[in-house]
Parts: structure tokens; sequence; C-alpha cells
């Protein structure tokens, strides 16, 4: 058996464990299913908030200039779409991939909502969904 396997076994046994980032990651991007989330203890709108930080965080990654509010959206959904076609296949079958900030972000806010995200400007902000 695996030491995460163990890992694991010790955590359902009530014992506190130090999970490895690479098993902690793959735990997270399963917490789309309702149970499994719930067993992590992420509600929906926790979860929500957590995709919602990540794309925001995307976006300040994106922000290299006195952008507005739309060309910052217009960039997000443009690094959205690049990101579903190109990288994000590769990334839920498990490859490491050198990503940029913004795509590192992306990649949590989809490890956590696994879901394709939509973007669009409120003309006061972003609306993620």
């Amino acid at each position: 058996m695996t030491s995460a396997a163990h890992m694991l076994i010790a955590a359902a046994a009530g014992e506190p464990v130090h999970l490895p980032p690479e098993l902690a990651r793959k735990l997270l991007s399963c917490a789309n299913d309702s149970a499994l989330a719930g067993v992590l203890g992420l509600s929906l709108s926790q979860r929500i908030r957590l995709r919602n930080d990540a794309l925001a965080l995307a976006a300040q990654e994106l922000a290299t200039d006195d952008a507005t509010t739309w060309q910052l959206a217009q960039r997000l959904a443009h690094a959205v779409r690049r990101f579903e076609r190109v990288l994000l296949p590769a990334l839920r079958v498990g490859q490491h991939l050198p990503l940029t900030p913004h795509e590192s972000a992306l990649w949590r806010a989809y490890q956590v909502s696994g879901n394709t995200v939509q973007i669009r400007s409120t003309g006061v902000g972003w609306c993620f969904r």
C-alpha cells in the first residue's frame, strides 16, 4: 500500500495527517462531487468563493497596464478559453505542466469548481458563473 493510502486511512481513522501537495490537489479537484466536498468540509458557497478568488487573481495577473474593467474581462475570457482548450485536458489527466501565474490561478478555479467558467463584465465589476 502506498504512503498516500496510509495517510488517507489514518485521516479516516481521525488521526491528524499532513497531506502531500499532490494528494491534496487531487482531493481538491474531486471536490466538485457534492459528497466529497461535504466530507472535505467545503460548502457550495465556499467553493464558489474559492473559485471567484482564483479568477480574480488570474485577472490581476493579466492586468499589466491601465486596462479598463471591460478589457480585463475580455483578457480573462480569452485566457479561460485558451486554458480550457490547451491546458485543462492535460491537467485533468494528471500531467504536470509549467504554468504561468494566471494559468495557475485558473487551474485552482477549475479544481474547486470542476465546471466551465463563464465571465462577463457588468460595467462595475465581473460576474463569474
